[in-house]
Parts: structure tokens; C-alpha cells; sequence
């Protein structure tokens, strides 16, 4: 068989064929900038004060506030829990935990003072953050109207059994699951007489891996009035998926149909370039205004993928499962994330702490892929995928919220997060809630932090252009630990 032109999806769907959908696009763009437990427990939120070392991602300017030189390193835990509903047939949603050690942050700031007056300091910075994690796991099953072999039949109508795609239709004539009527181009599956008998299905869906970003940068404080920075980022991307999809007819109610299952395998792993610039005014002693841009990333890709159909079905000519399996299917791209703004204020409360906040702009339609050395096939799902990306997504503001407490060594931090929704017609925000305690020494401190998210979100098993897509519904909560060990020097 050979790879036919690509099929493109919207939001998170559960099918591929070379892997790159919009959905990629949205994930490897949204990331968060704060991954030591101070700034997670004020909500990432105090950018224009400057002094810790993750969030000199956000605005590198804040490097220039560091005193001393510091070496910090924060482990983390992080666990998400997914409730998934079938809709119009599942059957009790499923609790699924998916959770991971990690490490969360690793970083040395080396200050310097120039031989130049007006400079106080020339401080340089390089390590390790995390800017996303993609744990999940979430399991469905239901009875209702309605086969994957519905999409398989779509995709191979009016097609030869030759030009088949390699990784689903492909996949379906082979073990039997399309069936040719002789008739050239036309196909036929147990399910064609059969359409409104409910059928089980059931699928397990797993995904893990992280964003973590390798900087490097350095910043000035010009008079304690004045703070600029820039830094270059080189994020590594690493993402897994398996998806497991199941029917079963459990009635006997098609004759010659027993059981399926369907294996989707994605392993994408790339890495990109970034720059961030930013600036810091003090207006007076308690009050920082903060503003900084970030370049897009370009990312360089590279996806491996396969698919399995174990088919099981009883005719004359044949009495038990059947198993097709798909090339090693390999494709690699560029993708284009957006730009970001963030602008932020801080208002140092004397030796009592300090409260902050910060808005950050980040257009999601913007983002868009680059198929390197691709054919004239692979050029037009370039440019379908790019528009879908333009129409579907939009520009949102992310908001942050945080401040910190002090007594004596002790700090108690706390925050929110509403993050804009990317999707367009859409002005909802997500909430995400932090918390956090802090000790600090001289010479050593630590600071313990905690992030909690609940959302919903849609996910797609496969599509067909009937309105028997089968749909579920996730519900999402989040736990993220991290506890930051610092020394001073």
C-alpha cells in the first residue's frame, strides 16, 4: 500500500496517519514559564521582581536582580487524574492516574560587577526548566451506534486496493476489515447491513513526556533603576502515544464480525531555537513594571509512528483474527510557535513580602508548521493545516496573580492563574490555584511549591462524516509538587 494524501483533524483527536495535526500545534505552544517552588506557589506571577531563577524565562531582565551568585535544583512530582465519559452509550467513567517524578528545574546565576560605574551588575545564567509536561492516561468503553469501520470505509472509497494509505485503510483491507464488493474502488464491512445494532468500544489511551528548555543569558542592573536581560532558549521535545481501540460484538448480533483492535504508536522527538528580551523599571522603591517579548520557536520534529489491526471475524474462509500491520512511518517538519508579550507589575511590601501580577499575550492562530522537502500531497496538507490552525485558534491573555509573605525566615506564598482559551468564539478562562511555603538562610534556602488544575476537555476516538463520530467527554484534574533546594554564594 502506499501513504495517501494526509487527513487533517480539529482539536484532540484520537487517529493518525502521519501524526501532525492542529492539536500538535496547540501543544508544543502552550507552555508555562516558573518551575521552582517560589514561583510556583505565587502563581508564576512576579516576573518584574526579578531574582528567581525560572522565571528570568519569562522576563530575563529579572536575572539582573540577583545579589549573589546562586545555584538552585527542584525535583518535582507531578500526577494527573482523567474522567472519561463515552457520551450517548459509555457506561460508568473511569478514574485513571497518570504520574511522574521529575526534574523540575536546574540552574546556576553567576553575578558580576562592571568596571562601569553606573552598572551594579553583569550577571550571567544557565540550566535547565521545564515548560510542559504531557502525562495522561484515560480509559472509555460504552455501547453505541456507529464502527471505527465507518472512517476506514470513507477513507478507502474510490480507491483501488493499491493506493490505499499504509496506516488505516491500508490496515483494513489487509486483516479483512474492508471488504472488496468487485466492483473497483467500492468496499463494503460486517457492518454495512448492521448500522443501527449499538456496538461495544471500548479504548485506553496513553501519553507522557515533557518540554524542558536549556537557557542561557545574562542581564545588566544600570543605576537600581533600570534592569535588561536577554536569553536563548533550546527547548528538547520529547512526546509518546499509544491508543488502544476496541469493539466487540458481546450479542452475537453481526453475524460474521466477532472482535477488533486497533494499536496507534506516535513518537515525536525535536528540539528548537528562542530568544527572550526584557526590561524592568523600578518606579520607585516598592513598585517594578515589567515587560518582555519572546521569538517564536522553531521547533524541528521528527514523528515515528505505526498502527496494528488485529481483526477477528468467521466466514467461510476463515475462522479467527487476522493481524495487519503498517510501515515504520516516519515524517520530519517544523513548527512555528507564537510570539508572546508579557507585561507585569510588582509592589514590594516593605520587609513584609510582596504582592504581583502579570498579563501575557499569546496568539494560538499564529503558530504554523513547515513541511521540509515535502511533495506537492504533502504541501497541500501544509497549507490545510495552517488555515485550520488560523480558524480555529485565537489570540488569548493569560493572567497571574501571586504574592508572599514574610516572617522572619519563613515566606507563605499563594496565587492564581486564569489561562485565556485559545479556541476561537471561545472567552472562557481556566483557573489554575497555587500554593506554597518557603524557608530562607543567608547561605541556603528551600521553598516547597503546589499547583492544582481542574478542566474539561473533548477528545475524538476517530472521525467519519457521518454523525456517528463517536465523541468523549474528559474531565481533568491536576496535581504538580515541586520543592526547590537553593544555595547562595
Amino acid at each position: 500500500m502506499k501513504k495517501g494524501v494526509l487527513t487533517g483533524l480539529l482539536i484532540f483527536s484520537g487517529f493518525l496517519i502521519w501524526g501532525q495535526t492542529i492539536s500538535d500545534a496547540l501543544r508544543y505552544s502552550t507552555v508555562e514559564f516558573g518551575a521552582t517552588g517560589r514561583a510556583f506557589g505565587a502563581a508564576n506571577s512576579f516576573s518584574a521582581l526579578g531574582a528567581d531563577f525560572s522565571l528570568i524565562s519569562a522576563n530575563p531582565a529579572g536575572l539582573a536582580a540577583f545579589r549573589k551568585s546562586e545555584f538552585v535544583i527542584t525535583p518535582g512530582f507531578f500526577s494527573e487524574k482523567t474522567d472519561a465519559d463515552l457520551l450517548n452509550g459509555g457506561l460508568e467513567p473511569y478514574d485513571e492516574n497518570k504520574s511522574n517524578f521529575n526534574l523540575s528545574n536546574l540552574g546556576l546565576v553567576l553575578r558580576g560587577r562592571p568596571n562601569a560605574s553606573h552598572w551594579r551588575t553583569a550577571n550571567f545564567s544557565i540550566g535547565l526548566n521545564r515548560l510542559a509536561t504531557f502525562h495522561q492516561e484515560f480509559y472509555f468503553n460504552g455501547a453505541t451506534r456507529g464502527s471505527i469501520t465507518d472512517r476506514w470505509l470513507e477513507l478507502a472509497t474510490g480507491l483501488s486496493a493499491n493506493e490505499l494509505d499504509g496506516f488505516e485503510a491500508g490496515v483494513a483491507y489487509d486483516a479483512g476489515a474492508l471488504i472488496p464488493s468487485g466492483i473497483e474502488g467500492e468496499y463494503f464491512t460486517d457492518f454495512s447491513q448492521f448500522s443501527d445494532i449499538p456496538v461495544f468500544k471500548s479504548q485506553r489511551y496513553t501519553s507522557s513526556g515533557s518540554i524542558n528548555e536549556f537557557t542561557i543569558g545574562m542581564a545588566g542592573n544600570y543605576e537600581d533603576r533600570i534592569y535588561a536581560g536577554i536569553i536563548l532558549g533550546v527547548p528538547f521535545v520529547n512526546y509518546n502515544e499509544e491508543k488502544v481501540y476496541e469493539e466487540t460484538d458481546e450479542t452475537d448480533a453481526i453475524p460474521a464480525f466477532n472482535e477488533l483492535e486497533y494499536t496507534e504508536t506516535l513518537r515525536t522527538n525535536g528540539a528548537g531555537i528562542n530568544a527572550k528580551a526584557g526590561i524592568i523599571y523600578r518606579v520607585a522603591q516598592p513598585v517594578r513594571l515589567g515587560l518582555a517579548v519572546h521569538t517564536p520557536t522553531r521547533l524541528k520534529l521528527e514523528d515515528n509512528f505505526t498502527t496494528k489491526l488485529v481483526y477477528d471475524y468467521t466466514d467461510q474462509n476463515n475462522d479467527g483474527p487476522v493481524e495487519a500491520n503498517s510501515p515504520d512511518g516516519n515524517f520530519e517538519y517544523n513548527l512555528i510557535t507564537p510570539w508572546r508579550f508579557i507585561g507585569s507589575a510588582g509592589f514590594i511590601l516593605g520587609k513584609n513580602g510582596f504582592i504581583s501580577a502579570e498579563a501575557e499575550w499569546v496568539d494560538y492562530s499564529s503558530a504554523s508548521f513547515n513541511f521540509r522537502n515535502a511533495s506537492s500531497d504533502d504541501l497541500d496538507y501544509e497549507r490545510s493545516l495552517n488555515r485550520q490552525i488560523a480558524e480555529t485558534y485565537k489570540g488569548a491573555v493569560n493572567l497571574r496573580f501571586g504574592g508572599e509573605l514574610v516572617w522572619k525566615v519563613f515566606r507563605l506564598r499563594g496565587g492564581v492563574a486564569l489561562n485565556g482559551s485559545p479556541y476561537a468564539g471561545e472567552s472562557d478562562f481556566t483557573p489554575v490555584y497555587s500554593a506554597g511555603v518557603g524557608l530562607r538562610e543567608e547561605r541556603f534556602f528551600m521553598d516547597f511549591g503546589y499547583r492544582w488544575s481542574n478542566f474539561e476537555e473533548g477528545y475524538y476516538p476517530y472521525r467519519t462524516n457521518s454523525a456517528r463520530t463517536q465523541f468523549v467527554q474528559n474531565q481533568v484534574s491536576t496535581d504538580n509538587f515541586v520543592l526547590t533546594f537553593g544555595f547562595k554564594m
